[in-house]
């Protein structure tokens, strides 16, 4: 038992060891997006990291993408649960991607190093990016007809990538043999293990000024100070009960089946619970999300709602409770298919946000575009004769809120990731992108309108390349939320041989030389009455080509028709 007193800390010196953590992580972040090889973590920036305590407790981790909020720490569970803190040493590095073990789909590698002062372990460093590839059925690892988790890559349970310092060539040789681009795999993951040494060396920099002590009770009060806030802010929100129910296209091997989220909130006791009882059972295709996902994705929408000034970490983990039967899709029994989750978990998203807008009406938008289209090719590449994986995900518009219109073609809900430049991706692969465009009267109508989806457009300059898609909202439209009209619906087409076919929203196929794969996503719903839209903001929308004539004349009605004219 250690009986060391415990160090006081002044409110200045607590602030100030609050905002050095903070930076630890944006400087780990910005190691790891300006030294990785992918276009998917340098452009797009699908990558997070965060510090934790000895015992495995998030301490600060920069809100980078929403829906890696809180994952790693299951991660981190996991690993500690195989590898005893005690035989830990400096220079050790863990690695997991599965997904039963804390993780999200397989392309998600989290890598963690523990961080030692004194010979005493202080935390960790740990930091998770998308990779590109990790072998698997298809090409970029997302086969949307996989029934089972072993045809979506490899699984990497709870594993010693370095020891003291040196690699586990047998774990990196096995990994380069499964991935498609093993020089592009191992250029980000030696950028994730460049990153973590900066976050060790930065931490140790404050170590080295506040002690042992100093810096491990800061970490304490930090997660402290958080709980607090937390259980103070949801103590101020109306008790009750607020259900709300969802809906994907289908899971990508039955077609003709919508699949069904539903949850309800219970608010009192200073905690929130999120009950999802009620949601569809595990589905034979990709679509199913592992537990922590369900969490993580509660997480994420708890902030949104919150005030900004509660820090991110383990303190708000102690007012959320969230519960998903064993053998439902939010709860899959090993091994089902997860890696289409993502569009699982912004419906996760969509179900938990609007129940939180029947509870607090006044800070929730209506509905953004709920689908994080993710597009993979890859084939041989006829200007150098080699392999090549493409991969990108981007969403639509957002949802009018209380306050403004939805911003357009943005990424939203917990995907929150750059776009990558059409040039960028020209120079790189056979691909030229023909489209990058606003979809025109795809936002929802009312007082604040829906921001509008995104047109992109592919031709495919490689012969018999694959193709995957992962989508959504082609079935079931964003809403609009009190008296707002829901946004416009997805829509993906594939142009081949002269004729234009429409496909699933969840497609795994072929993509001929010339061949051209059009995607159009939703936009945002609408907020508030339409009768309520300013004339000024209808005329504006008019002469920027947002919305045309037709649709200002049929949705606003007379009221319109100077706008109309003026434009």
């Amino acid at each position: 038992m250690n009986d060391r007193p415990r160090q006081a800390l002044d409110a200045a010196r607590l602030e100030i060891l609050t905002s050095a953590l903070n930076a630890i992580t944006e400087e780990i972040q910005l190691t790891l997006l300006r030294s990785a090889y992918s276009q998917v973590v340098k452009e797009a920036q699908d990558a997070s990291c965060a510090i934790f305590t000895a015992n495995g407790r998030i301490v600060a981790q920069p809100v980078v993408v929403p829906g890696h909020l809180g994952s790693m720490r299951f991660m981190l569970q996991e690993v500690l649960k195989e590898f005893a803190p005690q035989g830990m040493r400096a220079g050790d590095v863990f690695m997991l991607n599965d997904p039963y073990r804390g993780g999200s789909h397989l392309p998600d590698i989290a890598l963690f190093r523990p961080i030692f002062w004194e010979q005493r372990l202080v935390g960790f460093a740990g930091c998770i990016i998308h990779y590109t590839d990790v072998g698997g059925m298809v090409p970029g690892s997302a086969p949307m007809t996989a029934t089972e988790l072993y045809q979506e890559g490899v699984v990497i349970p709870p594993v010693k990538l370095c020891a003291a310092g040196i690699d586990n060539k047998t774990l990196l040789d096995m990994l380069c043999a499964n991935v498609r681009g093993p020089d592009i795999f191992m250029g980000d993951l030696r950028a994730q293990q460049g990153a973590l040494r900066k976050g060790e060396q930065r931490l140790c920099d404050l170590l080295q000024r506040y002690g042992y002590d100093g810096v491990t009770r800061a970490m304490e009060l930090l997660i402290e100070y958080a709980e607090k806030k937390a259980r103070a802010a949801v103590a101020a929100i109306p008790s009750g009960e607020y259900e709300f129910s969802d809906y994907m296209d289908h899971d990508g091997v039955d077609l003709s089946k919508p699949v069904k989220i539903h949850v309800k909130l219970t608010i009192g006791g200073g905690k929130l619970r999120f009950d999802f009882t009620g949601s569809d059972p595990q589905v034979k295709g990709p679509l199913n999300a592992p537990l922590s996902k369900a969490w993580t994705t509660c997480f994420y929408c708890v902030r949104c709602v919150l005030p900004d000034d509660i820090p991110f970490n383990d303190g708000l983990i102690q007012v959320v409770e969230v519960y998903a039967p064993e053998g439902t899709l939010l709860n899959p029994r090993y091994p089902a298919p997860v890696n289409a989750r993502s569009v699982t978990v912004n419906r996760i998203a969509d179900a938990v946000m609007g129940a939180l807008a029947l509870a607090l009406p006044d800070r929730v938008g209506a509905q953004c575009c709920g689908v994080p289209v993710g597009v993979s090719f890859g084939g041989i590449d006829p200007r150098t004769g080699k392999s090549f994986v493409f991969y990108e995900s981007y969403c639509g518009g957002m949802g009018g809120s209380m306050t403004s219109d939805g911003a357009d073609a943005v990424s939203t809900g917990t995907s929150n990731q750059m776009n990558i430049p059409a040039e960028s991706i020209e120079i790189d692969y056979p691909i030229r992108v023909l489209r990058y465009e606003l979809v025109p009267d795809s936002g929802g109508s009312g007082k604040h309108r829906g921001g509008l989806g995104i047109w992109r457009e592919y031709e495919m300059l490689a012969d018999g390349a694959s193709v995957n898609v992962r989508g959504d909202r082609a079935a079931f439209a964003p809403r609009g939320f009190h008296g707002g009209a829901d946004g416009s619906l997805s829509v993906f087409t594939l142009h081949e041989g002269g004729e234009e076919r429409t496909i699933p929203s969840k497609f795994t196929g072929r993509i001929e030389g010339g061949g051209r794969l059009r995607i159009k996503t939703p936009g945002g719903g609408g907020f508030g009455a339409k009768s309520e839209r300013a004339a000024e903001a209808l005329e504006r929308d008019l002469i920027d080509g947002k919305i045309s004539a037709d649709k200002t004349l049929a949705d606003y009605g007379a009221r319109a028709s100077q706008a109309v004219r003026r434009a």
